[in-house]
């Protein structure tokens, strides 16, 4: 049996990553805020080999990381992957900005990445397996103005990443880092662009497939994938 935990799973591309691993078989804890949204997508994967499960709640208060893990453990009876996709963005030049709403944004980006990898790496080093998939973004590659504190916590995530694996690679344990171009979310609804040339939801699901479905002998541990066509 494989299982996941998969954050930020109610819509876009956290919804594509929990239900592509359900339907490669994996038992599957989706995490996010939007409970009916949770609820619908748990029904979608009845007919999926992997079971879906849910759990509410925000991902900014360590209470409900432990919570979460705690459910995980319980429920899956192990976590094989953590995916950390959830996440969010404020947008503002730095002498507007407010600062409690930065704040908010370090700690679901980054800080809730932090938190739970270290909650369940301790079973993956046991078991010698195991795999965390942080989903970062281009934008912590570039700088842009206005995006700020998004563009600081994806650097922060690239880096954060980077040292993980060099602090598990040895207990066989994966770690790859996935930073989408423009993707056609909710998130992109605001921008003036043309959103069927973003990338698919399902083009991220692929890269996650990618990662696991890699042998033991390596790991892929960035992966950029931006539009074909400029949006």
């Amino acid at each position: 049996m494989n299982t996941a935990l998969v954050t930020g799973a109610s819509r876009g591309i956290g919804r594509a990553i929990a239900t592509r691993l359900c339907e490669l078989g994996y038992d599957v804890l989706a995490l996010g805020r939007d409970v009916d949204a949770l609820n619908a997508w748990g029904s979608e994967c009845l007919e999926l080999p992997g079971r879906a499960s849910t759990l509410a709640g925000n991902l900014v208060d360590p209470a409900f990381i432990d919570h979460a893990v705690a459910t995980a453990q319980n429920q899956l009876g192990r976590i094989d992957v953590l995916v950390n996709n959830a996440g969010t963005t404020d947008h503002a030049a730095v002498q507007h900005a407010d600062m409690t709403a930065w704040q908010a944004v370090l700690d679901l980006n980054f800080a809730s990445v932090m938190r739970l990898s270290q909650r369940v790496l301790p079973e993956m080093i046991e078991r010698e397996s195991g795999a965390v998939i942080n989903i970062s973004s281009i934008s912590g590659r570039n700088s842009v103005a206005g995006s700020g504190i998004y563009a600081a916590t994806k650097h922060a995530l690239i880096g954060f990443s980077g040292c993980l694996f060099e602090d598990v690679r040895e207990h066989g344990v994966k770690v790859s880092t996935i930073l989408p171009g423009f993707v056609e979310t909710k998130m992109t609804e605001r921008l003036k662009m043309d959103q069927s040339r973003m990338i698919a939801p399902d083009d991220i699901a692929d890269a996650v497939e990618f990662v696991l479905s890699s042998s033991t002998r390596c790991c892929p541990t960035e992966i950029v994938i931006r539009p074909q066509r400029a949006p």
